[in-house]
């Protein structure tokens, strides 16, 4: 079985701004846990036994904050940083891991993708065909589907424009990948996109599969809506409150309540994500927002975001 895995969490979250200007995209929080916090949760769930995660991005906050999850999951799994000093890309961040990862076979998790993809049964296909490069984990949902199959499963190409020869159908990546160490030997180093690298591998005959699930939970948390919207479906109706949080306003519907975060009296929150340490001043009203940080006495906002940086 897979022990192994990459957790991609290099990037800048630029779709995610001006969020990630407060902190990098793989510690966005989720119903409080960030999203660091949730993968480490499925890939135990899976059986994996050592994470690799990359970092580039607000590198002091992320190690932080890795070191923190690394002692709290000790015993359970090993975390292990792999620094990047300019950013590499996919292909290039796997690349410089290579020492960490080891000589077997491993998953690689892009850390904003919120999902219950069925790791063991997408490593499991994978183990079961020696002389794979990849299996790719797909999702049968057509408006982003931009991997073209061939018979079998076999991936003929990606990002094509145009339907290709031998083309059965589409898919779109799910975000999660088995891939094998001879993987190491097609990457360059330096920056380098993995995808691109798929392509040329392609090229040379190389065996390149996908696996189609359908999870019931898959969000790419690439937008701000992408993110309301995840918290929303897993709040259900509920409103999910830290032990920190003081309320002394009203919350209706759904809400999610970070740590240390103020809701003062006199001001109501309705179907909102509230950040770590953000505070409602007396008389806002907020509906269908993201709120970070401290807004003034009297505002009012109605859906979107609210972002400033927290009182010191």
């Amino acid at each position: 079985m897979i022990k192994t895995a990459m957790i991609l969490g290099a990037g800048y979250g630029r779709r995610l701004l001006p969020l990630t200007t407060l902190r990098p995209k793989p510690m966005i929080q989720v119903l409080n846990k960030t999203m660091l916090e949730w993968w480490v949760e499925f890939l135990v769930s899976a059986g994996i036994r050592r994470a690799v995660i990359n970092v580039h991005h607000q590198a002091e906050m992320m190690l932080a904050h890795i070191r923190k999850l690394a002692d709290s999951s000790r015993g359970r799994l090993e975390i292990l940083v792999s620094l990047e000093e300019d950013i590499l890309g996919t292909g290039g961040g796997v690349k410089k891991a290579a020492p960490l990862l080891g000589k077997n076979d491993f998953l690689l998790v892009n850390s904003d993708i919120f999902t219950d993809f069925e790791l063991v049964k997408l490593a499991l296909k994978h183990l079961a065909n020696p002389g794979r490069l990849a299996t790719l984990g797909l999702l049968d949902r057509k408006p982003q589907a931009r991997v073209s199959l061939g018979e079998g499963g076999r991936i003929i190409s990606f990002r094509a424009p145009e339907p290709l020869p031998g083309e059965t159908g589409r898919r779109t990546y799910s975000g999660v990948t088995a891939l094998s160490p001879a993987i190491f030997d097609f990457l360059p180093e330096g920056e380098s996109d993995l995808i691109e690298i798929f392509l040329q591998t392609l090229a040379q005959g190389s065996d390149i599969f996908g696996w189609t699930y359908d999870p019931a939970i898959w969000s790419d948390m690439g937008e701000i809506e992408d993110y309301w919207r995840l918290n929303r479906d897993l709040a259900a109706g509920r409103t999910i409150t830290h032990s920190t949080a003081k309320i002394a306003g009203t919350l209706n519907g759904w809400n999610v309540v970070g740590a240390e975060a103020v809701i003062e009296k006199g001001a109501t929150a309705e179907n909102c994500v509230i950040w770590p340490g953000a505070r409602l001043g007396r008389g806002v009203a907020a509906f269908n927002a993201v709120i970070a940080g401290p807004v003034p006495d009297r505002m009012r906002i109605d859906g979107g975001i609210f972002c400033a940086e927290p009182e010191t």
